[in-house]
């Protein structure tokens, strides 16, 4: 919890900031503040330092950074492409506008979610080329159905579709006529994560 004079202290460095484009000085937010030692002021800003708010340079005047903006910059950086229309995939039709974006980080980040590259062609009948980006959601359970990966007698790693048995076996089920079905002792299989999204480029 800060104390008002801390607030104080941290609004005004804020206020600052966006205003001139640079952080005060000490004596700037001194007489800002009203104050009459710099010495009080130094103690405010430690505070907001030791409270992760602030970052400060040693050996510069204007050696104050906000944390925030580290992670306002990050969010920036996030990869955003327009949905410029709806286009058709079968009987042709007029292509419909769209104002919308879509925010890919925002899309495939979270908890437990990883990436994989997939080599090899099992799965191509479920659209999972060589080469394509896999997202994972980590979890050690699947649903009849899903695509998962899984790794088998704790050494071999597959993606292919799960299929729950009713004799208490499992079926790693690819997606290629020239790959054969395996199934094995539900012991033997596990689970390591779902497939949830997938990435592809053509250049």
């Amino acid at each position: 919890m800060l104390t008002q004079r801390q607030h104080d202290t941290y609004n005004f460095i804020v206020q600052y900031i966006q205003r001139e484009g640079r952080s005060p000085l000490i004596s700037e937010v001194t007489l800002g503040l009203g104050l009459a030692s710099q010495g009080s002021v130094h103690g405010y800003i430690q505070v907001l330092v030791n409270q992760g708010l602030l970052e400060r340079s040693v050996g510069r005047s204007r050696g104050l950074r906000l944390i925030e903006q580290e992670s306002e910059q990050a969010n920036e950086r996030s990869v955003k492409l327009p949905v410029l229309g709806t286009v058709a995939a079968g009987r042709l039709i007029e292509a419909i506008p769209d104002e919308s974006e879509i925010d890919l980080g925002e899309m495939f980040e979270g908890k437990d979610r990883f990436v994989l590259k997939v080599n090899g062609d099992s799965m191509i009948d479920k659209a999972i080329m060589s080469g394509d980006y896999v997202v994972m959601h980590s979890q050690l359970t699947a649903n009849h159905g899903d695509i998962v990966l899984a790794l088998v007698d704790y050494h071999d790693a597959t993606l292919k579709t799960l299929l729950l048995n009713d004799d208490g076996t499992v079926t790693l089920q690819p997606a290629n006529a020239n790959y054969d079905p395996v199934t094995l002792p539900a012991e033997r299989v596990m689970i390591q994560g779902v497939v949830v999204g997938q990435l592809r480029t053509y250049s």
